[in-house]
């Protein structure tokens, strides 16, 4: 029996992208729940690193393979105008579009959060006086 695995399978994509962002949305929920802020920094931090690191690079990198193989959208350094001009267009857009909208949410979602959890001096700390800068 010889079984292979399309690496450029929409399929194979979606099933290791659903496990890789579960894992790291678990990160993040389960972050709320630790009590010591540096291990709940450092948990968050590595599951916000896992989403955008599939979401900016490897969904990405996926989607120009897939695009150039799959639906022959290749070309490199188109000079004229013409439809394989408009493919490599579409297909180079397509990625710019995706990391623009997922920078924009990550902006979104960090001040989301700041404003939720604005950060609160600790019960009987005083503010300390602002210097001006240097002297």
């Amino acid at each position: 029996m010889n079984f292979t695995i399309d690496p450029l399978s929409p399929a194979l994509l979606i099933v290791s992208e659903a496990i890789y962002l579960g894992i790291a949305g678990a990160m993040l929920v389960g972050s709320m729940k630790i009590k010591n802020e540096w291990v709940k920094a450092s948990v968050a931090g590595l599951g916000i690193s896992i989403i955008g690191w599939h979401l900016l690079a490897i969904l990405p990198s996926w989607w120009l393979y897939f695009a150039e193989g799959e639906l022959g959208m290749g070309g490199q350094g188109c000079v004229k105008l013409d439809l394989s001009c408009l493919k490599q267009t579409v297909k180079d857009s397509v990625v710019v579009v995706e990391n623009a909208v997922v920078l924009g949410l990550f902006v979104v979602a960090f001040v989301i959060y700041q404003k939720k959890n604005p950060r609160q001096l600790a019960s009987g700390e005083t503010k300390p006086e602002a210097t001006g800068g240097y002297k």
